[in-house]
């Protein structure tokens, strides 16, 4: 029995030396500077530093099309913010009605004193006027009768026109207060099976003329002397 252990002793350490033999790496362990050894190529390997804007950049790379999209559309809407800001600044005022010499003379002021053409306005308004929707002017009595029996059929209120002479006899078919009024009861004749007729101005409108001022700069009032200027109404002016 004691024969048998020693044999097995003498036969794993044979072994174990033969391994030994076989590996010399294997009696070197982990430390230095065999570890190092068993790297592979140590000195390859370097720790870089942080960099914020090599990952900012990512970050705008990796930045969704929805995302910069949104960007795009606020950039946009904030400059419009701005150009409105811009506008909001520039006062409006507006003479009352000027004839025409009174209109010359303060346009030629202002611009004397130095405000620039691209702020000096007009804004013209009708006041007053009539028009008529017209049939005729027919060549005798007998024709306007004829013309006024088929407005009865269709059912269509009239009147006779006596004056102005340039228009007698005629037919009048409504007055209106303004040309657009007119024409719209034209259209709506029309479409009831009334034909020939037209929009004839009876009286023409009074023309007033508003001379409107748009600048940031009150000082170009000391040229304007004691004329009197209001707000600007909300509707667009056309060039003076």
């Amino acid at each position: 029995m004691l024969r048998t252990l020693v044999l097995v002793f003498v036969l794993v350490n044979a072994g174990l030396w033969y391994w030994l033999r076989s590996d010399p790496q294997a009696l070197q362990g982990d430390r230095e500077p065999q570890r190092l050894d068993h790297q592979v190529a140590p000195d390859a390997i370097q720790v870089l530093p942080d960099l914020p804007a090599a990952s900012t950049a990512a970050g705008a790379a990796s930045t969704s099309p929805a995302t910069a999209a949104a960007s795009a559309v606020s950039l946009t809407a904030s400059a419009a913010d701005v150009a409105k800001a811009s506008e909001a600044v520039l006062d409006c005022s507006e003479t009352p009605p000027l004839d025409e010499t009174q209109f010359t003379a303060l346009k030629a002021a202002l611009a004397k004193a130095g405000v620039p053409p691209e702020a000096i306005a007009e804004r013209r308004q009708s006041q007053g006027g009539a028009w008529i929707v017209y049939l005729g002017r027919f060549a005798d009595s007998q024709t306007w009768q004829q013309k006024a029996d088929e407005l009865r059929k269709l059912d269509v209120k009239f009147e006779r026109v006596n004056t102005p002479t340039t228009l007698a006899p005629g037919l009048s078919l409504g007055q209106f207060a303004s040309q657009a009024e007119a024409t719209k009861k034209l259209d709506e004749l029309t479409k009831h099976g009334v034909h020939s007729a037209r929009v004839v101005t009876l009286t023409a409108p009074t023309i007033l003329r508003h001379l409107q001022v748009r600048a940031s700069d009150p000082a170009w009032h000391h040229a304007t002397g004691a004329q009197r200027f209001d707000s600007c109404p909300a509707q667009p002016a056309a060039k003076a």
